[in-house]
């Protein structure tokens, strides 16, 4: 048996399993948890016309998956406006600064075309109402609200966060969103370490300008996909450090080097293994530590140093 899964086997795991949250689900299973789904607890939004509540789905992806029917916000206010966008992607509550996004490719996509009123929850209410105190991994695209979501949370549910993605605006998209620089400040005042952080963007040319190149819809595409990228939002992936915390469980110990081991921070899982050792007594605990001490010699033997081999011979 693989060491995630043995160790996700454990009756910890059972009794309190891993809880996965997903705000801007697109439908599919996040790519980062298709290896452990199955031992997990995952909360989902899907907003749609049918009854104010959620459906518990037996899916044999998760071991118990609740998709709510609203959409997650800060508080929870009944129902409130919400911009239907021409891209689904890009709707929100927050109504979109189409004056400043004219420049760009995808500026039509946040076109507004309908105005409608949604039922909204926050976190805390859901998870009051599903009987959770804790979250393990928290994920959100809630297209310019990612930050008062996740404070929302408050400092218990937030300290004992294993993992937390967000994918903030860099240029101005909504009105009053929460910005990259504002995640990158509250995130650096809390035991998180950046892990991951990939900016995204689109073409600085607009619409009108692109038609004004050709009139074929094929080649007008082709033409904003292909023109250089300007930074627009990025996607960040933090990992919990937990300092400050006197002692955890053992659960919360083998958790947070199962995630390490899963986004490959292999010296991190070893840091945790090294902490557990000095507080319990387990053989899993020895199996974290030389998973994670193989895990640092694996990304040798994957070559993975040749980038900065060849970013030096560039310099030369």
């Amino acid at each position: 048996m693989h060491l995630i899964d043995k160790i996700l086997s454990r009756e910890e795991f059972q009794t309190q399993p891993p809880v996965l949250l997903d705000i801007g689900a697109s439908g599919g299973i996040h790519f980062r948890w298709k290896r452990i789904a199955r031992h997990c607890v995952c909360i989902a939004f899907d907003p749609d016309d049918r009854e104010y509540g959620y459906i518990e789905k037996e899916q044999g992806n998760y071991k118990k998956l609740y998709v709510f029917n609203c959409v997650v916000s800060d508080t929870t206010t009944g129902a409130r406006p919400f911009y239907l966008t021409k891209s689904p992607y890009c709707s929100s509550f927050l109504r979109p600064l189409t004056g400043k996004l004219a420049p760009y490719a995808y500026a039509e996509k946040f076109t507004v075309e309908k105005e409608l009123q949604l039922p909204v929850r926050s976190l805390p209410d859901v998870m009051k109402e599903l009987g959770l105190t804790y979250l393990d991994w928290f994920k959100t695209d809630a297209q310019g609200m990612d930050l008062r979501i996740f404070r929302s949370l408050g400092q218990e549910v937030i300290g004992r966060v294993k993992v937390a993605e967000f994918e903030p605006g860099i240029l101005d998209a909504y009105e009053g969103e929460d910005k990259l620089h504002q995640v990158l400040a509250f995130m650096e005042s809390r035991p998180f370490f950046l892990s991951d952080f990939k900016v995204k963007g689109a073409s600085r040319v607009s619409p009108e300008n692109i038609r004004s190149l050709t009139g074929n819809p094929f080649m007008q595409k082709l033409l904003a996909v292909s023109h250089k990228k300007m930074a627009g939002w990025g996607e960040l992936l933090f990992l919990g450090t937990f300092e400050g915390v006197e002692k955890m469980s053992l659960r919360e110990y083998l958790l947070a080097g199962v995630l390490a081991i899963l986004n490959q921070e292999y010296g991190f899982a070893l840091e945790i293994a090294q902490k557990a050792a000095r507080l319990y007594e387990d053989p899993i605990i020895a199996e974290l530590d030389r998973y994670a001490r193989r895990g640092i010699w694996r990304s040798v033997l994957k070559l993975r140093f040749m980038a900065d081999v060849w970013k030096r011979i560039s310099k030369a």
